[in-house]
Parts: C-alpha cells; structure tokens; sequence
C-alpha cells in the first residue's frame, strides 16, 4: 500500500530511472515475451532450438545488464519504493541469470531425448526466473507476494511438464497442494504485519516497529506464519515434506532449477523481509530460525543417509544445506549476510552440476535415480565420473572445494554472532553427511561389467564442466567471489 501523501506525479525522467533500476528484469522479461511470439510462429520442426536460443541470448543480455549496473550505476528504489537495483538485488539477479543459462543449456538434450515439449519448458524457466528476480527486487511485501506466486505457478507446470509420467503428475500436485498451503501462511503473515505496522514497504515497516512491537501479538504471529511458510519454501525441516517426494517425481532438469533457484530466491526473501523489515525484532525472528536450522541439519542428514533414490537423497541434503545457510541469515550483520550470499552462489554449482550428472545418465524411458545408474560410470564416462566426485566432495565440505569455504564463512559467522551451539550441531552434522556423499561415489568408481558409454551434448558437457571448474577454482581463490559478496551485503534498505 502507497503510504498517505506520497506525491504520484509521474515524470519520463521518473519512468526511465525506474526502468533501469529493474532492467535485468525488464531485459528477461522482453525476452520472455519474443520468445512466446517465436513459438507461435516457427514451424514445430524449429520451435524448440529457435526458442532455446532466444532463453540464453534473453539471460545473457540480462546478465550483462546487471554487469553493467554494477559498475556504471548507482542502486535505489523504484516504482514508490516496491523495488530496487541496489547491490543485493543485482547480486540475485546475476545468481538467477546465470542458472537460467545452465538449465537451458543442459536441458536441450534431454528434453529430445524424452519426447518433452521443448519450447514451452523454456518459456517456462524464463517466467520462473522472472519470479525469482522479482523476489530479489522487492521492497515491498505486494511485490515479493507477486514474485514469489509467479515463480511457484511456473514451477507447479514444470513439475509436472512429463504429462505421461505418473509420478511427474503426482510431484505437480503435491507441490501445487503445499505450495498453495504455504503461500496462505506467507500472505496471512504479511496481512499482520501490515496490520501492525500500516504499510507494505519494508523499509517504512523498519521504521514503524521497533523492539517495543514484541509485545504486540498480532506482530509475533504475523513473524510465526511468515517465518512457517518461509520455511516451507527454503525446504527447511519440519517443513520440509514435500521436498522429497516432488524431486523425485519432476524431471531432473526442473529438479536441479528448482533445488537451487528457488532456495536462493527464497533466501532472498527471507533476508528483505525479516533483516530488511524487522531489524528491531531480530530476537524473535532468530529464535525462530535457529529452530528451523537446527531441525532441518539434522532431519535432513540423518534422513539421506537411509535413501536408495539418488534424487531423495539429494532433496534431504538440500534441506540440510538449507539448515547451513540459515546460519548466515541468523547470525546477520555484514559477515553473515557476506557468508549466505557466497554459499548461495556457488551452491548452484555444487548442487546443479550433481543433477547434470544425473541428466546425462537419463534414457528415454525415464530418469536415472538409483545408485546401480552411476555403476561404473568411471569406465563408461571419466570426465562425468570426476566431476560427480567433484559435486559430492564439494556438498560434503571438503577442501579446498568451495563447499569447504562455504560453510567455514557460515560457521565463522554464526559463532562472532554467540550461535556457537548451533555451529556445533552443524559441523557434527557435516560429519555425518560425508557417509551418504561417499555412498554415491562408490558405484562411480567401482569395477563393473556395463561399457556403454554415456553420450553428452556439447551444451550439456560444456554445462558440467563450467560447474566442476568453478567448484573447483572458486574454491582455491574464494576471495574472487567473497568481494561479490561483501558489495551485495551492503546496506539491505538503500538510502
């Protein structure tokens, strides 16, 4: 809701500074629409690779947008302050532009290889990036309620985008059901808040409810159904249920768009609304949160070590990687926000490149899912072979991966913050993750009778071996990415 007195005059030079504060968006968005025109007109024979084509060159301009901005531009808010393009909004913005790039690249291949329609899954991605940037943006909780609704409709249709696969229908009404469940707790949440404070914009929200509002009940319950359905969409125990069930069922390429995308975007969420709009009751959210870190550590560790599905063991190590992140977002101040921003960056290669691995081993049929898939994959594929051992060690926090930096910025924060409990149920939990990500990679390196090899497209090989370098390189020279990060951690509200 526009405060009282705002002053609505509307001037070209208003428009345009509005428009550039969100053109990364503005840029994915123009192409999102070209892209439905070209599906309309093409021939079906060249939808698909013309419609592919349209999606990269769509992020690839988004992304030198948002380069560019960085450097050249300086970030405020736009549209009566429901958006911005400060540094936290573009560091988002070239996470989700950059994933978009990766699942249209690894996607192409498969989505021949099923007999899947392949020029709407790509507009779909686009929409669903769309979402996610917004959610990044949004200074205001209408506008993160609009991205966050935009990138859920997308990903209900791409979970269940395999129309003649039962269990790709059944994730799609699963997440359609919880997702819907969760959305009500987020908006019921937000209608308390705004209740309490007068207003939508995050920044005025700061400024209205200070530590005198946790006496206030109506604010601690709209903190508890915001904090609930946050909590559903990071994938963070007790609150986690669908998680599983759904990554199993939804074809593997939206599996690995939405094990990355849509934790971040959620992060991103999290992060405007609670460091951004709550500041003053910090208590009450944190405690909150570090309930959820604690449970969704151990849940989801102890949960992967017992699975026999490759996608469900992945899908509880996300919730457990969702508990480390947590750390971050509790601990708060520049490190902590510095440490989410790095961990989330280079998740989507750690976690994405896993699920690229799994792409490739995919057959017509259906998807690769179970450890007998990766038997003698050492043999049949070495480069996959390397770069699954790459993904797992990195997931499993050893040096010198990025994974290993990851978590030690995590767990550095949280203790200069007096969360060392919560740290220690982390790092014992990082222990007991190493048993379940070794598991993996012993049917890749085991000796075994299969010698097919394992076809991979350029796009999908190129895909792979960018995730295993970078998984690699940023972890040998972390302070590359950790500057990003440390300018993407400024101020959460600009001036």
């Amino acid at each position: 809701m526009i405060p009282p007195g705002t002053d609505l005059s509307y001037s070209w030079t208003q428009a345009l500074n509005d428009l550039g504060q969100i053109s990364p968006i503005v840029a994915v968005t123009g192409f999102f629409l070209l892209a439905i025109v070209t599906d309309l007109v093409l021939p079906r024979s060249r939808r698909g690779g013309a419609v592919a084509m349209v999606a990269v060159v769509g992020f690839a301009y988004s992304l030198g947008t948002v380069l560019y901005r960085w450097v050249y531009a300086t970030g405020g808010y736009a549209y009566h302050r429901f958006a911005t393009g400060d540094n936290f909004a573009l560091f988002f913005e070239l996470l989700f532009a950059s994933l978009g790039i990766l699942t249209v690249a690894l996607s192409h291949s498969y989505l021949k290889r099923r007999g899947l329609l392949e020029s709407e899954f790509h507009i779909l991605v686009m929409a669903a990036v769309i979402g996610m940037m917004v959610l990044g943006s949004a200074t205001s909780l209408v506008t993160v309620f609009l991205g966050l609704e935009l990138l859920s409709i997308s990903l209900y249709i791409m979970c269940g985008f395999a129309r003649a696969d039962f269990r790709s229908q059944e994730a799609a009404a699963k997440y359609l059901l919880v997702g819907g469940f969760a959305s009500a707790f987020v908006l019921y949440g937000m209608a308390l808040i705004y209740g309490g404070a007068g207003t939508t914009v995050i920044p005025d929200i700061a400024q209205r409810l200070g530590s005198s509002s946790s006496a206030n009940p109506l604010i601690l319950l709209g903190i508890l159904l915001m904090g609930v359905g946050f909590a559903f969409k990071v994938s963070a125990a007790p609150f986690h249920m669908w998680t599983p069930d759904v990554y199993q069922g939804a074809p593997i390429p939206v599996t690995a768009f939405m094990s990355v995308g849509t934790k971040a975007a959620a992060f991103a969420m999290i992060v405007r609304v609670f460091a951004g709009g709550l500041p003053h009751l910090a208590p009450e959210w944190q405690t909150l949160l570090a309930f959820v870190a604690a449970t969704s550590m151990v849940v989801g560790n102890l949960m992967a070590i017992t699975q026999s599905s490759l996608k469900r063991l992945l899908a509880y190590s996300g919730v457990a990687q969702a508990g480390y992140v947590l750390i971050g977002v509790i601990a708060g101040g520049s490190d902590g926000l510095r440490a989410v921003l790095y961990y989330l960056f280079v998740y989507m290669f750690m976690n994405f490149g896993a699920f690229a691995v799994l792409t490739l081993l995919s057959g017509r049929d259906g998807d690769a899912d179970s450890f007998a898939d990766l038997e003698g994959l050492g043999r049949r594929n070495p480069v996959l072979a390397v770069a699954m051992t790459i993904f797992m060690l990195s997931l499993a926090g050893f040096p010198p991966s990025v994974g290993f930096f990851g978590k030690l910025f995590l767990f550095t924060a949280g203790v200069g913050a007096g969360y060392t409990w919560l740290v220690v149920v982390a790092v014992l939990m990082s222990v007991v993750s190493v048993f379940y990500y070794v598991k993996v990679l012993i049917p890749v390196w085991s000796p075994s009778p299969r010698v097919e090899r394992v076809p991979a497209s350029l796009s999908s090989a190129a895909t792979i071996v960018l995730s295993g370098a970078a998984s690699i390189l940023l972890g040998l020279y972390p302070t590359t990415l950790l500057i990003a990060g440390q300018l993407g951690a400024g101020p959460i509200n600009p001036p």
